[in-house]
């Protein structure tokens, strides 16, 4: 099931990024600096339950997080406007849908502080993800 939470967090994220005509690095590409703002996109699954005594459901929960990686020293607005539009963009109770699978935003996205190093600014925002299913 994890290749089809990916497949539908990420394809609603390439939603807002064309959009915003913004790049996407996801996980285990390298992303090599440049001059431009890009956005990755990180799934961090946790422990699948079951919610019945047979065991016949699974609930797949998790967090997807989405960086705004900007250069250094070029500023917090524009990374600030990005991360507005992809917190307005995943909603509380967004759903997603991938044949008979349904996912959907289990919470409030949030922005967190920016993470500074040499070379980027990174606002990060995360969300609550949640898809119960019977198999």
């Amino acid at each position: 099931m994890i290749s089809t939470i990916s497949e539908l967090l990420e394809s609603h994220l390439n939603i807002i990024a064309n959009r915003l005509n913004l790049p996407i690095i996801y996980e285990n590409i390298e992303a090599a600096p440049n001059d431009e703002i890009y956005l990755k996109s990180t799934i961090l699954p946790a422990m699948t339950t079951s919610f019945d005594l047979d065991g016949d459901s699974r609930i797949y929960k998790g967090i997807y997080q989405v960086g705004i990686v900007a250069p250094i020293n070029t500023g917090k607005s524009r990374s600030q406007q990005i991360s507005e539009a992809i917190i307005n963009h995943f909603q509380l109770n967004t759903e997603l849908i991938k044949d008979n699978f349904s996912l959907y935003i289990h919470s409030v996205p949030s922005a967190y502080p920016a993470i500074t190093d040499k070379t980027t600014y990174t606002i990060p925002i995360s969300m609550n993800y949640r898809a119960d299913t019977l198999i």
